[in-house]
């Protein structure tokens, strides 16, 4: 799944890597969500399964507001788009 998420940022228009060929937002975003996944005791797929719920709870306003602003806010933008990810690939 996360190949897949990643693939999709990508063609969504999000950046792999720098100019200086360093790795960028899409491969922050695949950190981030692997955090997440640790901080819920969930796998990508569990996690999936909940984002709907979970994401919330990275937002600014939610219990792990804080965690959500981690790598420079890359949590919280991570699951907002893994959220859409989820969305897209179940209609």
């Amino acid at each position: 799944m996360l190949k897949n998420y990643k693939n999709w940022l990508i063609e969504k228009g999000f950046s792999a890597f720098t100019a200086s060929n360093k790795p960028s937002t899409v491969f922050d975003y695949l950190r981030a969500l692997k955090l997440v996944s640790t901080w819920e005791g969930k796998t990508i797929e569990e996690l999936a399964d909940s984002i709907s719920e979970i994401a919330p709870m990275y937002y600014k306003s939610g219990i792990h507001g804080v965690k959500g602003r981690m790598i420079s806010r890359s949590v919280r933008c991570s699951l907002k788009q893994f959220n859409n990810f989820v969305l897209e690939q179940r209609a």
